[in-house]
């Protein structure tokens, strides 16, 4: 009964050791996990949090170099001035006609050169190649490219149409010069959504296609009711890339018509670019830029709940 009775007293103290011992042990995995994830969280702090947190102060200081006093808190000053305005509801629907005509071109003719693709006819992978080069290209050089080309004076297509007596000026006409940016766009990026669409439909199972086909559906009926519908993240995460890169548009609008005629192809990015280094209002420059950051927070939000990151 006594050593009995030992051996249970030793036990609440066996297990107190126990214990301990396994919380030092974890304490130390943890600490010895941190050391592999620190770098990333240091790059991501360096590289993100500061420049974040600096434009936020930049957007509420009256940065300039037209001021006597730069650097004066002015609070939402530069929020009512630069984002507040009727210039900024302009440029915002400057970028919305762009999204919106670019993607749904860029989509209709990705999915279609996707499907062409995805048989695999002969010589395929030559045709690949040659749809791929335009993607991989640096967008100032495709914007001055195309900038030449349509030059009114000596550009390529004016030379064309010389011998017929006809003169094309895109960059003297709204709807022209609109739809040369969506066009150089389109012709950039239609090839990065024909590699996402290819890639889904290569992890498509083939049995729903093959139970439409001996159903008799059409073409339409079997991308409308069952391709479609197994490709829809892959569509919903190449849209919603697509769609923050063309809000971001900049360079091609900078390398071709500069925002104009007048600010009819100005994008909210360009707007932002043109206060900050043109009329040096750093402030109104960062409340622009953390405006579109907030609009594009939405966007961000779906597609962190769609990637499940």
């Amino acid at each position: 009964m006594a050593a009995s009775s030992s051996i249970v007293a030793t036990v609440p103290g066996r297990v107190t050791r126990d214990g301990a011992g396994r919380r030092r042990r974890r304490l130390v995995t943890d600490i010895r996990s941190l050391g592999y994830v620190a770098p990333t969280w240091l790059f991501m702090i360096v590289m993100g949090l500061i420049p974040i947190g600096y434009a936020v102060w930049m957007s509420l200081t009256d940065q300039s170099l037209t001021t006597a006093t730069p650097g004066a808190w002015v609070g939402f000053t530069n929020y009512v001035r630069a984002v507040f305005t009727s210039q900024f509801a302009g440029s915002l629907l400057v970028t919305l006609i762009f999204v919106v005509f670019g993607l749904t071109i860029q989509f209709t003719l990705g999915y279609l050169l996707a499907v062409v693709l995805h048989r695999q006819l002969r010589g395929y992978q030559i045709f690949r190649t040659v749809l791929l080069i335009p993607m991989l290209l640096t967008p100032v050089v495709v914007g001055l490219v195309w900038q030449f080309i349509f030059q009114p004076d000596l550009g390529v297509i004016a030379t064309l149409l010389e011998p017929f007596g006809m003169k094309l000026n895109v960059f003297a006409s709204t709807p022209l010069a609109r739809g040369m940016i969506i066009f150089i766009d389109c012709w950039m990026h239609i090839p990065f959504v024909m590699l996402m669409l290819v890639a889904g439909m290569t992890g498509v199972s083939q049995e729903p296609l093959e139970a439409a086909a001996v159903d008799g559906a059409s073409w339409w009926q079997t991308t409308r009711y069952v391709m479609m519908p197994m490709l829809r993240p892959v569509i919903t995460i190449a849209l919603l890339v697509r769609c923050v890169d063309i809000v971001r548009l900049f360079d091609t609008v900078f390398t071709t018509t500069q925002g104009g005629p007048g600010t009819s192809t100005a994008t909210v990015s360009m707007l932002a670019y043109q206060s900050t280094f043109a009329y040096f209002q750093f402030g109104s420059g960062a409340a622009l830029s953390i405006a579109i950051a907030v609009i594009m927070i939405p966007i961000y939000f779906f597609y962190v709940r769609l990637t499940k990151i």
